[in-house]
């Protein structure tokens, strides 16, 4: 994993100037979720970080690898703080059930029921509680089209996300668990992108009868 989570920037040497380089990645962030990507430049994201400009041109002279870095910094927090958390509550609803028990129709109910449930609440958390990180999220995954530097580590995001749902869907019995991942974790994009543009549509509801759509066509029957 660590080998695609590679900054480009001026290493810091100490503590201090550690946080000072995390600062002006994390202004360079605020500004992308605030204005869009072209809206960083030194002078911005230095007045965003309060501090001097000269520190935002030490650390990244070229303003690309400060874009690269502040979205390396965005996927490395992002792996660790929402998709590991996700994968440890999905595992822990799937392992309340067995293939063996997916055989009784009132089990695969459940299942379906349960997940569909899971996964509306994580998007609605998402879209309710932490906007900015998918806005930041849909930012990354568009740069990382540009510039090749964040690919692997594009990749490397996706793919942990899709860990968790192939495990689910070899649960489910899925004879095509990575297709059948795919499709549910674009579905899960799909909706976040649609309710980003149009947040008055977000409910609990909403996602759920959509997932719990999707889930029922894929879980198969005993």
């Amino acid at each position: 994993m660590t080998s695609a989570i590679q900054y480009q920037g001026r290493k810091a040497r100490r503590a201090g100037s550690e946080q000072r380089r995390q600062a002006i990645l994390e202004a360079a962030l605020t500004i992308i979720v605030q204005d869009g990507i072209r809206a960083v430049r030194h002078r911005a994201v230095a007045r965003e970080a309060e501090v001097p400009l000269s520190a935002t041109t030490y650390y990244f002279k070229d303003i690309s690898d400060l874009i690269a870095d502040t979205f390396t910094l965005f996927a490395e927090r992002a792996l660790k703080e929402v998709i590991e958390p996700f994968k440890e509550q999905a595992f822990a609803l799937l392992s309340q059930f067995s293939r063996e028990s997916l055989a009784n129709p009132e089990e695969r109910t459940r299942l379906v029921t349960l997940t569909s449930q899971m996964m509306a609440a994580f998007i609605v958390d998402e879209l309710t509680n932490r906007r900015e990180h998918l806005v930041a999220e849909q930012a990354f995954l568009q740069e990382a089209v540009l510039d090749n530097r964040l690919r692997d580590l594009a990749d490397l995001y996706l793919r942990q996300q899709l860990e968790g749902l192939i495990i689910a869907a070899e649960r489910f019995g899925s004879d095509q668990p990575k297709l059948d991942a795919e499709l549910i974790l674009s579905t899960m994009v799909t909706l976040e992108q649609r309710l980003l543009v149009h947040p008055e549509r977000t409910s609990q509801e909403f996602v759920e009868s959509r997932m719990h759509n999707l889930l029922n066509k894929l879980v198969p029957h005993g």
